[in-house]
């Protein structure tokens, strides 16, 4: 459940979550290129998936605090904008962690085949994301 201060009201500003879908399939794009290093395809997979929650946000009119935390709320949110299960969210927090040891200390090591796991989800909450988009569309006529 998230907090009232980890979240305020913004309208999305004109052109935002098609800037912010944009993103989403360059970084798939980018991940998708095997001659990159795991990390760097991992890395690319895990910004698209926050790309993903941020426009479950930008298109609520809702929008992270800045501040310490504000991947976790970000992906948290996804339980409740495109009801993504639990599991799913944790596993995209161990995404997060991977993401953080891996650019604050260069300590981990991704395999080729968690690469490949974390690009494919990212194509699948994609997936949903355009479908909660459409049935929002739909709805909203």
């Amino acid at each position: 459940m998230l907090l009232r201060d980890e979240l305020r009201r913004e309208p999305a500003t004109p052109g935002e979550v098609k800037r912010l879908l944009d993103a989403i399939d360059r970084r798939l794009e980018d991940a998708g290129i095997e001659a990159i290093h795991p990390e760097t395809r991992l890395e690319q997979a895990y910004h698209a998936i926050l790309n993903c929650a941020l426009v479950g946000l930008r298109a609520n009119g809702l929008r992270p605090t800045d501040g310490r935390g504000h991947h976790v709320v970000t992906l948290e949110s996804l339980c409740d904008t495109l009801g993504t299960s639990g599991d799913r969210v944790d596993y995209f927090q161990t995404l997060r962690d991977l993401r953080n040891k891996d650019l604050y200390t260069g300590g981990i090591h991704v395999s080729g085949r968690q690469a490949e796991e974390a690009i494919a989800e990212a194509q699948v909450l994609r997936g949903e994301l355009m479908q909660w988009l459409s049935e929002r569309e739909e709805g909203g006529r």
